[in-house]
């Protein structure tokens, strides 16, 4: 089932949000309404504040690259209880945007590479080393969970200058 996005304004996007304790059928249930949510709306990632939920959840899919160029994507992966280590000292700047600030896009600094540890939907560890764009959007996500929005890693100036369409989307959906 589609779930109702959260858009900027709202309080629950700045709520830290609370570790799953285990993986039960609602669980399992809300990563598919967000797997269908994500790809509704045409998005590589979802964190569960975007829908309401204060758990310590996301779901997103990876670029890949194929060899002429082109971009696919993975089929969707669950991170329940994410923790981020090892952030590379070389960082990258690139453009993101959020489905809970439409319209919205801004370069944003973060690590090139991120080691992720968290648990699936089977509920069994996994760690993975990722680099590029794919750990950037595992950042982004994580940082829902912790209540941050990518406008908040913005250069003030940048920031600035997103203002009116910041409240503009406050007005419009809250």
């Amino acid at each position: 089932m589609r779930l109702p996005l959260v858009y900027y304004g709202n309080a629950l996007l700045r709520k830290k949000c609370e570790p799953a304790s285990e993986i039960t059928d609602e669980i399992r249930q809300l990563v598919q309404d967000m797997i269908e949510t994500m790809d509704a709306n045409k998005g590589v990632g979802l964190a569960a504040p975007q829908v309401g939920k204060l758990i310590r959840l996301f779901v997103l899919r990876n670029y890949i690259e194929s060899e002429d160029g082109s971009l696919t994507f993975s089929d969707p992966i669950v991170y329940i209880n994410p923790k981020i280590t090892n952030p590379s000292k070389q960082t990258c700047v690139d453009v993101e945007g959020c489905l809970s600030i439409p319209g919205v896009r801004g370069e944003v600094e973060r690590p090139y590479s991120i080691t992720v540890e968290a648990t699936n939907l089977e509920g069994q560890l996994f760690q993975e080393e990722v680099e590029g764009y794919n750990a950037r959007v595992r950042m982004h996500e994580n940082d829902h969970i912790n209540g941050v929005l990518f406008v908040d890693r913005l250069h003030p100036h940048e920031r600035n200058k997103l203002e009116a369409d910041l409240r503009a989307i406050k007005k419009k959906y809250n």
